[in-house]
């Protein structure tokens, strides 16, 4: 038979062995959170690219036909491609200098409202912008008008987005 001795003994071993698990298991879990929240200080550099200007196919192309009324009813249209990496939208189309004069018909008998389209081009993608009512006639127009193309020339502006 085991004397009370001998088991109040045990007793301590066993709460002795049970308090070492329990702290090695806080000592052990305090080391691996220490582990995992370590931190460092250090810099990264990168460098940013630098934004394309769009290709525009000529200039503003007019369909239909002009007539000496002052009052812009022409439509012009324009071809824009985007040699940039990364989605744009066209925030202008504006008049570049004068509309070159078409045989003997004068620059001045055709002017080119600037517009903004908002249209959006996909990286490296094209797109055709047509502009309703932006090109006009002046109401005196030379009779040497009758007939003539006008090619007119234009800033195109393009802004990153999508």
């Amino acid at each position: 038979m085991i004397s009370f001795k001998e088991l109040v003994r045990r007793r301590y071993v066993r709460r002795g062995v049970i308090v070492f698990a329990v702290m090695t298991a806080a000592l052990g879990s305090g080391v691996a959170y220490a582990a995992w929240t370590s931190s460092g200080t250090g810099s990264a550099t990168t460098k940013a690219g630098t934004a394309q200007a769009p290709v525009v196919s000529g200039g503003a192309v007019t369909t239909g036909l002009l007539y000496p009324t002052g009052t812009a009813i022409g439509t012009a249209v324009v071809t824009v491609q985007n040699p940039n990496p990364y989605a744009v939208v066209v925030s202008s189309v504006a008049p570049n200098g004068a509309v070159p004069a078409s045989g003997s018909c004068p620059a001045s008998t055709v002017s080119f409202t600037a517009q903004a389209p908002g249209t959006p081009i996909a990286a490296g993608g094209t797109a055709t912008i047509t502009m309703a009512n932006s090109v006009a006639m002046i109401a005196n127009a030379a009779n040497a008008c009758q007939g003539a193309d006008f090619a007119i020339p234009v800033t195109v502006t393009i802004v990153s987005g999508s």
